[in-house]
Order: structure tokens, then sequence, then C-alpha cells
């Protein structure tokens, strides 16, 4: 059997697997790296190079100080000035979708996504507004957030990383020229036409989020802590060539103080 047709069924393993989660995914992806080196398709360090790649590294850290937001109850905090501000629910469709757009350039489309979920589900419970028409604009802007910045979608850094091999790369917020207009268009639509299209289904008695969330017991500096470490791991980013450290290096140090 040709490598080819090994890595094709070894996709077609994985793709069947993420799609079912029989099992866990990370074990998938375990077993779709040995089974390529095993049927000798790749060596082990060819195969098991994503471990120590830099843009890993970068996404790890980045999930530590997006957490440090979240588990403050900083996002919370952002999210409930959306009901301040928003008086009817189309205003309020367009002020979630422009912080979890914003959000998403900053920190990570996918993981800005998941965790704002059950904040959202909480501003729907106190507007009084159908949990359903807030969710399919969120998650529609967070991925057209995720292009607002290199590190809003996965796929903007392995570009970078593509790029770099041959001494090209982008800038922080190059991605912006084009991501930052579709997120615009995108906020427009549901403003507009897309309100009318929205989903309307009931739900009841679902306590699967929780949506009165209590972070009385989190020091108010820690949640403004989160929120200047955020800022400065973008600065740190965004001059990069002016302070001469690398985008991971920036990350990963900020990341260890907000484990602390």
């Amino acid at each position: 059997m040709s490598p080819s047709v090994i890595t094709l069924l070894f996709l077609l393993f994985a793709i069947v697997m993420f799609v079912l989660e029989k099992i866990p995914l990370g074990i998938t992806s375990m077993i779709v790296c040995i089974g390529l080196v095993l049927t000798g398709v790749l060596d082990a360090e060819t195969a098991f190079a994503g471990f120590v790649d830099s843009n890993v590294i970068l996404f790890v850290a980045m999930f530590i100080v997006g957490g440090a937001l979240f588990e403050t109850g900083m996002a919370n905090r952002i999210g409930g000035l959306v009901t301040r501000f928003a008086k009817t629910e189309r205003m309020l469709i367009v002020a979630i979708m422009t912080i979890v757009g914003l959000m998403s350039g900053v920190l990570s489309n996918t993981g800005t996504a998941a965790v704002l979920i059950p904040v959202v589900i909480g501003i729907a419970a106190k507007s009084g507004y159908n949990r359903s028409r807030l969710l399919m604009p969120l998650v529609f802007a967070a991925a057209m957030g995720g292009n607002l910045s290199m590190i809003g979608a996965p796929g903007n850094l392995i570009a970078q990383s593509a790029l770099q091999e041959i001494g090209l790369k982008f800038g922080f917020f190059e991605y912006a020229v084009v991501g930052l207009p579709i997120l615009l268009a995108g906020i427009l639509f549901y403003a507009t036409v897309g309100f009318r299209l929205l989903p309307n289904h009931a739900v009841s008695g679902d306590t699967t989020f929780d949506t009165e969330q209590d972070f009385s017991s989190v020091p108010v500096w820690k949640q403004w802590l989160s929120l200047i470490i955020l800022v400065l791991t973008l600065l740190a980013m965004i001059f990069e060539d002016v302070i001469g450290i690398p985008l991971r290096i920036c990350r990963t140090s900020i990341s260890a103080i907000s484990s602390i």
C-alpha cells in the first residue's frame, strides 16, 4: 500500500472519529501520529514536530491569557455592559457581534465563542429574548473576528509560518485590512436582512449552562489585572519588531504571570 493511500486512510479515520467523538479528540490525534510513524509514512521527528512548534506554544499561552479574562469574571463584566446600552433585540445582536468580533481578533475565535456562550445565554435570560436568536450571530461574529489579527485564527499563524520560511511575514493587524470589512458586513447583514432569518426556538427547563455565574469571591484587582495583562500582551506582540522579543516569548512570559 502506497504512503499516499495510507495517509488518506488515516485522514478518513480522523475525520470520522472527530465527528463521532467516540474517543477523546486528543487520543484520535495521537493514534494518527503514531500510526503514520509505524507505517513508515513519517519519521518520528516529523510526526511530532508540532508539539514544539512555536505556533502551538503561542496558542497555549494565548488560552491562558484568555482564560484569566474569563475565570476572573471580567468577560462577564464586559458582557454585562451590553444589556445596559442595548434597548432592543436588534441593538443587542449588533452589540454582541461587535464585542465578540473584537475579542476574537485578539484572543481566539474558537475559544472566545466557547467561553462566551454562557455569557450570552445569561444576557438572553436577563433581557427576555430568545437565546437561539443571539447564539447564531455570536458564532458568526467569532468566525469573522478571527480575521482581525494574526492570532485570531489558527490558519493565520500557519500562513505566517509559511511566509517566515521564505523571509516574509504579515503585520500583526494586517489581516484586518480584509477581516474588518468582512466583520462590519456581517454585523450589517444581521442587523437588517439576517435579523429576519434568525431561528426562534423556544428552550425550557435547560440547565446545561449556568446563566448566573457568581464571581463575587474574585477580588476586583484580579479582574482588572487580567484585562491589563491582555492589553500588555497585545502591545508586546504589536511592537514585536521594536522590542525585539518574539511573539511566543512575550505571550508565554505574560501567561506565566496570568497563571499565578
